[in-house]
């Protein structure tokens, strides 16, 4: 399966981070291990794609040798729009908080990409409204929270005067730190082992708009991502709707989709679908097993027996559940559950 890329902006980040600190990335000895890619990469553009196996290396690294465990929140600090490229250039010039998440959600892909990347979504609540994405795999828990710092942080450097309204921040994972970093840093109510990761923001901020505004500019940089967006693999939205489609039949129907219903579903022949899945290195089989252990991470925090979940999943029975999720995720379903009923 084609992995995860991200925007540059990540790397110069942290780089940008540790020269603050009087430590050059390209001659430190604790990571001579990739001095290779990152003589390569450092001083790439902004917007250029790096692999994500590179920047959790960097950061896990980074957190030993410093023994930092707040390092995330100490990175971000220094984050400018330029670091999400034309994405962070679009929000520095939005006129809103509304109109900022307008742009994240349309070309989130210029920052994250690649056939597992999981898209940004967007739920209204009564006072407040949501950005949240699924929980994938462990392998991206602390990408997930880098990401999440760093969305916040930006939105802040942006506001400016402006305070950006911040309710509730979920995390699908178990707290990475001690709670009293998160709670330090988000100023907010702060939720682990959750069904998703979230940002939670008052309806009462999204009028708040950037000090540094500019109509005329935004539109040039619209085009500009529209045309950044266009250049992409059309077949990565293509799995993308796969995807959705495979969750959504287990969410309603608790029923697991067969192969060429997908294909009807997406307007393509069986043979096409396959070829897709080839293209990509991966399969319906892959996909609707990482489609089952999301929604078994769901189930596992309600009042659902395994042998219930395994039914909802279109598992033959319990134990052929336990088999995939331990397969997939290295962990039973009893260690999970325990994980995620604590408070």
């Amino acid at each position: 399966m084609q992995e995860i890329k991200i925007s540059n902006g990540y790397i110069q980040l942290w780089a940008t981070y540790l020269r603050s600190l009087g430590i050059e990335p390209l001659t430190a000895d604790f990571l001579q291990d990739v001095h290779g890619p990152l003589v390569t990469l450092i001083d790439q553009p902004f917007d250029s794609q790096v692999p994500l196996d590179l920047l959790n290396h960097l950061l896990l690294t980074t957190r030993q040798y410093l023994n930092c465990p707040q390092l995330i929140f100490e990175i971000v600090q220094l984050i400018r729009p330029e670091h999400f490229g034309v994405l962070g250039y679009m929000a520095s010039r939005s006129s809103s908080v509304s109109e900022m998440i307008r742009h994240i959600m349309r070309f989130q892909r210029l920052v994250i990409d690649g056939s597992e990347f999981v898209p940004l979504l967007l739920k209204q609540h009564e006072q407040s409204i949501e950005l949240y994405w699924a929980y994938l795999d462990e392998k991206y828990n602390l990408f997930n929270e880098l990401t999440m710092a760093a969305m916040v942080q930006l939105g802040r450097v942006i506001l400016q005067d402006h305070l950006l309204l911040l309710r509730c921040v979920r995390f699908a994972h178990a707290s990475d730190m001690a709670q009293m970093h998160y709670q330090q840093f988000y100023a907010s109510e702060v939720k682990f082992s959750q069904s998703h990761y979230g940002l939670e923001l008052d309806l009462q901020g999204l009028a708040h708009g950037a000090e540094q505004a500019d109509p005329m500019l935004l539109q040039l940089l619209i085009r500009q991502a529209e045309e950044a967006i266009a250049a992409k693999p059309q077949f990565a939205s293509t799995l993308q709707q796969a995807q959705q489609i495979i969750a959504e039949q287990l969410r309603t129907r608790q029923q697991a989709i067969k192969v060429e219903q997908l294909a009807q579903q997406l307007l393509m022949s069986k043979r096409s679908l396959q070829r897709l899945f080839n293209a990509h290195d991966t399969s319906f089989k892959k996909l609707l097993e990482q489609q089952r252990i999301k929604r078994c991470e769901v189930l596992l925090q309600q009042e659902f027996s395994l042998t219930e979940i395994a039914e909802q999943l279109d598992y033959s029975d319990q134990s052929a559940l336990a088999r995939a999720y331990k397969a997939a995720t290295g962990h039973t379903l009893l260690q999970r559950k325990k994980q995620l009923q604590q408070p």
